[in-house]
């Protein structure tokens, strides 16, 4: 019986060779003959068994892209290395930006809903309390604090809502605030040290 010969693959160079005529089955047998290879370096540097697939596809779509940059006079494989460590650094770079923006964004969403506990209780019984304190004001006085204060507009703006003069404003501001401190030392005096550290 005579033996028969095992078709002989062709190497890298011939495979790129190949490729660069239109051949897609050769690129996909290169790709096989890589993916081993370019996976585990994907993993060695990034250490993610899942970020090392996306990369190690990543690259391959890169490979078929820049194929025509390949000179034949180098190793295959140092080209197609360098550019599995540069996408992985780039993918590195990205995750190390995307993961301290979503950390801090969690850290923010942490906090907030941490307070929000404490915020919404604090904030019916402060409500209690500014409407109790605010029984001596006049409504105009009210109105000026309020919008001064909860809605944060500035007195020239309030003075334009209103009609009046900026410094009316500040005159009832500075009365309403005034009032308000008396009504608290004498009601609510945990209010009244924590309002003039303000």
């Amino acid at each position: 019986m005579i033996p028969t010969q095992e078709p002989v693959e062709p190497d890298d160079r011939q495979l790129v060779q190949t490729i660069r005529q239109g051949d897609t089955e050769a690129f996909e047998l290169l790709v096989r003959r890589k993916t081993s290879k370019v996976y585990a370096l994907c993993y060695r540097i990034i250490g993610n068994a899942e970020d090392a697939k996306d990369i190690s596809q990543l690259v391959f779509i890169k490979l078929w892209e820049n194929l025509e940059k390949y000179d034949p006079q180098y190793a295959f494989d140092t080209w197609l290395y360098r550019m599995v460590t540069n996408v992985a650094i780039d993918f590195m770079r990205n995750k190390q930006s995307r993961d301290n923006a979503v950390n801090s964004n969690l850290r923010l969403v942490k906090t907030s809903f941490d307070a929000e506990q404490g915020v919404v209780v604090q904030r019916k019984e402060v409500e209690n309390v500014f409407n109790e304190v605010a029984t001596v004001l006049s409504p105009k006085q009210k109105t000026i604090f309020v919008m001064n204060q909860m809605d944060d507009m500035p007195s020239s703006e309030i003075a334009k809502v209103l009609g009046c003069r900026e410094s009316t404003v500040r005159n009832h501001l500075f009365n309403a605030r005034k009032l308000m401190q008396q009504q608290l030392q004498k009601r609510f005096p945990e209010y009244a040290r924590l309002w003039s550290e303000r």
